[in-house]
C-alpha cells in the first residue's frame, strides 16, 4: 500500500515540476520579443522526461494541465497556438512514431504531421483571426526553410532525450 502511495506521489510531484518548468518557458516566450521558438522547444522537451520516467498517460495529463494553466495565466493567448498545436504534444507523438523502428517511415510521418500543423496554424491565423500574411511569392522557399528548421528541431530533440537518459536520469533516480 505504501509503495502505491509513493508511486502516485512521485507521478504528481514529477508532473508538477514539469508543468512549472514548462510554464516558465512559455512565460518567457510570452514576454520576450525574441527567442520564442527556443522557449517553445525547451518547454516541449520536458514532456519527454515524463514519457521516459512515468509513461504516456501521465504525459498527456501533464500536457493538458500545461495548456489550461498557460491559457489561464499568460497574457498573450495567441502566442500559445504553436505550443498547444505542435510543441506541447510533440514528445508524445515522437515517442510513438519512433517505436516503428523504420527511419524512412518515421521521417515521412513526422514531416507530414509538421506540414499539417503548419497548414492548420496558417489557416487559424489567416481565416479565423483574419490576419494577412503575404507569402505567395516566397511560399516554396518558406516551406523548405520551415521543414529544415523542423528537421533540426527533431534532431536536437533526440539529442536532448539522449542527454537526459545519459546524464540527468540517473540523478533523478537517486532522489
Amino acid at each position: 500500500m505504501n509503495n502505491t502511495h509513493n508511486n502516485i506521489g512521485r507521478k504528481v510531484s514529477f508532473g508538477g515540476i514539469i508543468t512549472a518548468l514548462s510554464l516558465i518557458c512559455l512565460y518567457m516566450s510570452n514576454i520576450l520579443p525574441t527567442n520564442r521558438l527556443l522557449f517553445y522547444a525547451i518547454s516541449s522537451m520536458f514532456i519527454s522526461a515524463i514519457v521516459i520516467e512515468i509513461g504516456v498517460p501521465t504525459a498527456v495529463i501533464t500536457c493538458i494541465a500545461i495548456d489550461i494553466l498557460a491559457f489561464t495565466i499568460l497574457p498573450n493567448k495567441i502566442l500559445l497556438i504553436p505550443y498547444i498545436l505542435f510543441f506541447g504534444y510533440y514528445g508524445i507523438l515522437k515517442y510513438y512514431i519512433e517505436k516503428l523502428n523504420h527511419i524512412v517511415i518515421e521521417w515521412v510521418i513526422k514531416i507530414l504531421y509538421y506540414n499539417s500543423i503548419m497548414a492548420l496554424i496558417y489557416y487559424i491565423v489567416t481565416k479565423v483571426m483574419g490576419e494577412t500574411i503575404n507569402i505567395k511569392n516566397y511560399l516554396w522557399f518558406i516551406i523548405i526553410l520551415l521543414e529544415v528548421a523542423f528537421i533540426i528541431y527533431d534532431i536536437g530533440y533526440s539529442l536532448g532525450i539522449s542527454y537526459y537518459n545519459q546524464h540527468i536520469r540517473k540523478r533523478i533516480k537517486k532522489i
